[in-house]
């Protein structure tokens, strides 16, 4: 691995964003869930509504078409993951009040299989405070990720074991697309 994560600067343009944006239904959005085998609410840790896109939606392949030329250039460049399937995609809204504690995108405990994990920014900062993207655990690296990955259109890439967290929303809303590419079990 040469690097901790890949950033593309507000790379999508306002038509592709207002895309997926309109794949953000309200009335089939859900309180955002954790775990690994039991999803289950816990607003202690997580709070948002999400639209989950799993592999059988037919915009999932909508997303991928968008994103995987994405995630293969990062994994080739910078991380050299075996990978060998997307797992799902979620668009995630955050209003006044919602965060997402430290967290990995993996687990420990459980062999995972995900390896990278993308996200979008499809709001424009502009139109919240709040709600930053940030790598926990004091990593040095991670100085600047914040300010890049709050501009509007930017696509990071990072493994999937790497602490990370979204800041409470204080005001406004911020939308996110998240989603997750798969390999082997680690070894």
């Amino acid at each position: 691995m040469k690097d901790w994560f890949m950033a593309w600067p507000e790379e999508l343009k306002e038509d592709i964003i207002t895309e997926l944006l309109s794949l953000y239904e309200p009335s089939n959005s859900k309180k955002a869930q954790v775990g690994h085998s039991d999803f289950k609410e816990n607003t202690k840790i997580r709070s948002s509504q999400v639209i989950g896109i799993d592999i059988l939606n037919p915009n999932h392949n909508k997303i991928s078409k968008i994103l995987d030329p994405y995630v293969l250039l990062a994994n080739r460049e910078f991380f050299g993951f075996e990978l060998n399937r997307i797992s799902e995609f979620q668009i995630a809204k955050y209003s006044e009040g919602d965060f997402f504690t430290e967290h990995m995108d993996m687990y420990l405990s459980n062999p995972s299989t995900r390896k990278i994990s993308i996200t979008v920014q499809l709001s424009d900062p502009a139109d919240y405070v709040g709600g930053d993207f940030k790598f926990t655990k004091d990593l040095e690296f991670a100085d600047g990720a914040q300010e890049i990955v709050r501009k509007k259109g930017t696509i990071i890439a990072f493994p999937s074991f790497l602490y990370h967290q979204i800041t409470p929303i204080t005001e406004g809303v911020r939308y996110s697309l998240v989603g997750w590419y798969e390999g082997s079990n680690w070894r």
